[in-house]
């Protein structure tokens, strides 16, 4: 935790869009000692969803939400994540720092620059959540939408994407002329939010939506870092094709290229066909809201995942028995796609009529192509890999798989088809890998070396 001094508590306003009108959803408090958020009176009256699935207007009501900072969350999950992470190479902080310095603004590392950021990239983000430093910004940014105009990629645009994209534009001032403050989403490659024609990518792009705007289509826009991850793009579209055949929901995609530098744009799913906002929250922040011991995106193991969907009072997924089936199909996927970066904020939840469900499926790169990424897992499952009740070897991947899938409460049946049905979707995968034509020959023989050997293994467990 970092101590705000003898500073006066900070405050923030959260506002959400979700019915199609704006409306003021509480007010956020910032001390030396905790984050606080209080519901308005008026919005605990509406019945919406309100700032996460375990802190819903109908259990906290009128009480003020207090949470202890700690090193790992200065704010509640839900408006963290609304924070782009810390770190050198983040594209997203990057970019607001260098926005918030062209206005004269330059907060100290830590607290501060995270605060100064919230308030500029925390409206408009992924999700539902709005914040704003008052009420008066909240509603002048509601009532000054960007016109639905889309603008061609020129060169200018190009070169200055080029020159972020490679770490050395420090101040990303001609993308800041260009496409203005726009919101972001966290990770570590460079991504942004815009908007592009309905009718699919065309090198027209535009600002990302704030209400109704026919024959458009918000997306999250991905740009390729040649060095460190070539035909990680490419990649991931093919690990997009994969899930849905596996039946899966997905959001569609377009590859393409904003001037050489290679692009993929990905439909968001936390906006419906009229360009509201729909509920979505990280299984990250949805987590780490009930369980203080959680501090990172990957420490937790997909057998918690599963007793909390099933111990938890309040739903997180409210099919239980098919979220833990769908949960055991995304890790086996994962596993034989060479995908071992499934971590908490790669899987989210949304509520649709007021169930809680999966989102369609996003980010199921196979990472393991890059020898950077090259682990089976990010997050253990089944006493993989341990040595347990004394024994002279680890437990092996086919019985890991199988103290999952028993943990999760499937029957030895429903797991021997989630696995069957897995290796027959993705037989095809390595040669499809061979086809790709942008990722180099060097990562398409890892990869396809890599889900070689976990294929022989997993079919052992059938």
């Amino acid at each position: 935790m970092q101590s705000i001094g003898n500073q006066r508590d900070r405050q923030a306003v959260v506002w959400t869009r979700q019915s199609g009108k704006p409306v003021k959803m509480g007010r956020l408090y910032l001390t030396e000692s905790d984050c606080r958020f209080t519901y308005e009176l008026d919005y605990l009256s509406l019945q919406q969803p309100g700032l996460g699935l375990l802190y819903a207007p109908e259990i906290v009501q009128e009480s003020t939400i207090i949470r202890p900072r700690t090193e790992f969350f200065d704010f509640l999950p839900p408006i963290q994540s609304l924070v782009p992470p810390k770190g050198e190479h983040n594209f997203q902080r990057k970019l607001v720092l260098a926005y918030l310095a062209k206005k004269g603004i330059q907060p100290n590392n830590g607290l501060e620059a995270d605060w100064e950021i919230l308030k500029i990239a925390g409206h408009g983000a992924i999700g539902h959540l709005d914040v704003f430093e008052n009420d008066d910004k909240a509603l002048q940014w509601y009532a000054t939408p960007p016109a639905a105009e889309l603008f061609q990629v020129t060169e200018d645009l190009g070169f200055s994407l080029k020159e972020t994209l490679s770490w050395l534009d420090q101040d990303a001032s001609e993308l800041i002329n260009i496409i203005g403050p726009t919101p972001s989403v966290g990770g570590a490659i460079p991504k942004i939010l815009l908007s592009i024609p309905d009718t699919g990518w065309d090198n027209r792009i535009g600002l990302p939506s704030r209400g109704p705007a026919p024959q458009m289509t918000d997306v999250v826009v991905k740009f390729e870092q040649n060095t460190a991850y070539p035909g990680i793009n490419e990649l991931e579209a093919l690990a997009l094709d994969i899930h849905k055949e596996a039946g899966f929901e997905v959001p569609n995609y377009w590859l393409s290229d904003m001037r050489g530098i290679p692009v993929l744009a990905v439909e968001r799913f936390d906006r419906n066909t009229a360009n509201t906002p729909v509920f979505t929250e990280t299984l990250y922040s949805i987590l780490a809201t009930g369980d203080a011991d959680i501090t990172h995106h990957y420490s937790y193991s997909y057998d918690a995942i599963g007793t909390a969907i099933d111990k938890s009072p309040m739903d997180i997924i409210s099919q239980r028995k098919q979220g833990k089936i769908q949960l055991m199909k995304r890790l086996v996927l994962s596993l034989l796609t060479g995908n071992g970066d499934l971590h908490l904020e790669n899987l989210s939840v949304k509520l649709n009529q007021g169930e809680a469900e999966f989102t369609p499926v996003y980010d199921p790169t196979p990472m393991r192509a890059y020898a950077i990424h090259n682990m089976i897992s990010v997050m253990p499952f089944g006493d993989y890999g341990e040595m347990i009740n004394n024994r002279d070897e680890p437990v092996g991947l086919t019985e890991s798989i199988q103290n999952l899938a028993k943990h999760l409460g499937l029957t030895p049946s429903e797991a021997t088809e989630v696995i069957h049905f897995s290796l027959q979707v993705t037989e095809s995968f390595t040669e499809r890998v061979s086809n790709l034509k942008t990722l180099p020959e060097l990562n398409k023989n890892n990869l396809i070396d890599i889900v070689n050997k976990v294929r022989a293994r997993i079919k052992q467990s059938i």
